[in-house]
């Protein structure tokens, strides 16, 4: 007796709007048995599968692309459930030119750094980057 899979049905997306490369989570109901089970993912119209990373059957973490659409939605399609709907959309905002005297947030991604000592790019993992006293603060005093 084979079980018939649900198809995925994406029911949040945080944050729900910003710009190409914003990190997002994306929830649901049978998003997949494992990574293997992802074979596609699309947020306003744009591949996204290259950065999704299958954490569990109810969440997704990737990156937004460069989208041809403003607002759209968030498709994912499975091995064992086919192609899925949603019931939210992600809205996917312009960059804003600045000039040198703008003030501008910048994120920082800690999972690669360039190495000026030896000038080579290295990927080394989040916890490696934080050193274990950043301000230098002596607690035994």
């Amino acid at each position: 007796m084979s079980r018939v899979r649900q198809p995925p049905l994406v029911t949040g997306i945080s944050p729900n709007e910003g710009t190409s490369w914003t990190k997002v989570t994306i929830r649901g109901e049978n998003l997949g048995t494992g990574p293997a089970d992802l074979v596609g993912l699309s947020i306003c119209g744009h591949n996204c599968l290259l950065t999704a990373e299958w954490m569990s059957a109810s969440k997704i973490v990737c990156r937004v692309g460069p989208a041809k659409d403003d607002k759209g939605e968030i498709i994912v399609s499975t091995k064992s459930g086919g192609h899925g709907t949603s019931t939210v959309s992600f809205k996917l905002l312009k960059a804003e030119k600045i000039g040198i005297l703008d003030q501008s947030a910048v994120w920082v991604d800690e999972m690669n750094y360039y190495d000026m000592r030896t000038d080579r790019y290295k990927g080394i993992s989040p916890l490696s980057l934080r050193p274990s006293n950043p301000l230098g603060i002596d607690f035994d005093k």
